[in-house]
């Protein structure tokens, strides 16, 4: 018998996810990362944050939040982007060196905060967000 929606939506996906989880900590454990974060609207319009890693020229995804009930401020970006760099380091068992986020607004605030908060990391633009694709000639 084919699970349900709402078999599926519990333990079983709840299961893959552990799984998937399990075989990132065995590729990652002590190896150098780097993170990063963008947020956008969805069809809905709900506001959502994802994020991940970089190890080795591979994306490694961490999570996607929907933020649409919090205030959209510098500091509640920096409480999710540490929770994931604690999330990476604790669980992951990587060591984040560098952070990227776009270089708008409340990220670019974010990004001086982030610095304060722990110094050793390296903070960068994004280049996606400061380069005009659409005008590059193909």
């Amino acid at each position: 018998m084919v699970p349900g929606r709402k078999q599926l939506s519990g333990h079983i996906i709840d299961e893959e996810a552990d799984k998937v989880v399990e075989g990132m900590k065995q590729v990652l454990k002590g190896t150098f990362a780097t993170g990063q974060s963008d947020g956008w609207k969805n069809i809905m319009k709900t506001s959502l944050v994802a994020s991940l890693i970089n190890v080795e020229y591979m994306p490694y995804p961490l999570n996607t939040h929907d933020m649409s009930t919090l205030p959209k401020t510098a500091v509640q970006l920096l409480e999710f982007v540490v929770s994931k760099i604690i999330y990476a380091v604790d669980v992951l068992k990587v060591q984040v060196v560098a952070w990227c986020m776009d270089a708008g607004g409340d990220a670019a605030k974010m990004c001086h905060l982030l610095v304060k908060k722990i110094p050793h990391i390296v903070v960068v633009d994004c280049w996606a967000h400061q380069v005009h694709l659409h005008n590059l000639p193909v």
